[in-house]
């Protein structure tokens, strides 16, 4: 009987001994195509021998019985395939190849297993925060920027007086992660001997990228396809933000106009 016990003992002692390997011995990671019903692929590096894959709305997990440290190297074997992303003082993961970015993972312990988790955003995470930063800033994103626009109406009897007409086009290409733009500015005087009609006289045509900083927009021109002869088009023209309009700040354009306001 005592020498059972003893046999018995010994058995535990290695089934210990090897579970204890167990739980530090690398496996490394499988990549799991966790797409689902989302209208982005996901495709997650999951330590080996993990089990009960939960989902809910942009997260994962999932339970495995080997050593939290272990589990925390193996994802960050795989995590350092990807592309680091800061910002917010972060450091967040994207996959470019299928377009989306790891925002937050973690390796939490528990008595007898681990659970891994991810969460996931859709494009680049980074990218999409200054985005959203600057659509509420310009009071969106993609649209047109006028000083006394294109739709007034000439009148025979009130007249036409000249005005200077300026139009910038801000843009972003998601391809590039950069925001571009266009500028297009011009100046109308009436004809005297037909109120139905004015002269037109192009100032400048313009294009580049821009940026936010602050409460400033930088437009770098990149491209000047036309520009009059009396005014010094600057490689950098800078904006004040105020409540969404764009105020110009270095006006070259003030022997046309004394402030130019673009809402």
């Amino acid at each position: 009987m005592k020498k059972k016990l003893v046999i018995l003992f010994v058995i535990i002692l290695i089934l210990i001994g090897l579970f204890a390997v167990f739980k530090v011995i690398p496996l490394g990671y499988d990549k799991k195509d966790l797409t689902g019903k989302k209208d982005f692929k996901v495709e997650l590096g999951v330590p080996k021998l993990s089990f009960m894959k939960n989902e809910n709305d942009n997260s994962y997990s999932y339970k495995n019985l080997r050593g939290n440290v272990i589990l925390k190297k193996e994802i960050k074997e795989y995590l350092n395939t990807l592309n680091k992303l800061k910002c917010n003082n972060t450091t967040y993961y994207y996959d470019d190849k299928n377009d989306f970015t790891i925002i937050n993972y973690n390796v939490k312990n528990n008595a007898l297993y681990n659970t891994i988790s991810y969460e996931v955003r859709k494009g680049d995470y980074c990218f999409n925060l200054k985005m959203n930063e600057y659509a509420k800033k310009i009071n969106g994103l993609k649209r047109y920027h006028t000083l006394n626009g294109e739709g007034f109406k000439l009148s025979e009897d009130e007249g036409f007086t000249p005005r200077l007409v300026v139009g910038f086009l801000d843009d972003v290409d998601l391809d590039d992660k950069t925001f571009s733009a266009s500028l297009h500015a011009y100046y109308l005087t009436p004809n005297k001997e037909s109120w139905k009609s004015v002269f037109k006289k192009e100032l400048e045509t313009s294009s580049g990228t821009y940026e936010i900083k602050g409460d400033k927009l930088y437009y770098t021109r990149e491209k000047i396809d036309q520009k009059a002869e009396d005014i010094n088009v600057p490689e950098v023209s800078i904006f004040k933000i105020e409540e969404g309009k764009l105020l110009l700040i270095d006006n070259y354009l003030s022997n046309y106009e004394e402030d130019v306001i673009l809402e």
